[in-house]
């Protein structure tokens, strides 16, 4: 019953260690392919932001 516990715990440890493997390996290749141009910045849709002051509605007594 140990063995198996063993060969059990080492099978998960290496699944997890294959897993992590070919996730490093298809993000690195999605990063690859990944090619963003550099954002134009529109200076023409920009609107100021709002500096209006709201009235105080709250009853001070």
């Amino acid at each position: 019953m140990e063995r198996m516990r063993k060969n059990l715990a080492l099978a998960m440890v290496a699944l997890l260690a294959l897993t992590l493997a070919l996730a490093a390996v298809g993000c690195a290749q999605k990063k690859a392919e990944e090619v963003t141009p550099a954002p134009v910045a529109d200076t023409t849709s920009m609107m100021a932001p709002d500096t209006t002051v709201a009235p105080d509605t709250t009853v001070q007594q």
